[in-house]
């Protein structure tokens, strides 16, 4: 299952030319993975405080196929593409919202760890299961 989140491409995301900056697909990667893990019910608070989960950024993809355009509104959907004993992917499509022209895909692993040490640490199984809903 995909999860889908609306945004809008800000002036501080633009070149002069007013056509989005390929280094802004990263934020609009940052909001889509954070909202589906809000809706997963695994809001960072949740995920590092009460389930001690920190999740470093591990490597980050993106392929540009369109630009988009300064205040034009797009459709980021995100699901998850794997979800390893301490790794996921996260994968990403970013569309026009108002025709679904093809902007930009992209892919974030981040890594599970103990926070003191920064070492790899287990996904927890409910954290897992919570996640599974949205890989495909």
């Amino acid at each position: 299952m995909k999860f889908e989140v609306l945004d809008r491409v800000r002036w501080s995301d633009c070149d002069p030319f007013g056509i989005i900056y390929y280094g802004a697909y990263i934020r609009l990667f940052q909001v889509a993975e954070e909202e589906l893990l809000r809706e997963c019910g695994l809001p960072y608070a949740t995920l590092r405080e009460e389930k001690g989960v920190w999740i470093p950024r591990k490597a980050v993809q993106a392929e540009f196929h369109s630009p988009a355009q300064i205040d034009e509104q797009v459709a980021v959907e995100v699901h998850m593409s794997r979800i390893g004993n301490t790794s996921m992917t996260f994968q990403f499509e970013v569309y026009r919202a108002s025709d679904r022209v093809h902007r930009a895909s992209g892919s974030l692993t981040v890594v599970s760890v103990d926070k003191p040490t920064m070492k790899p640490k287990r996904i927890p199984d409910d954290v897992r299961a919570k996640l599974a809903l949205y890989a495909g």
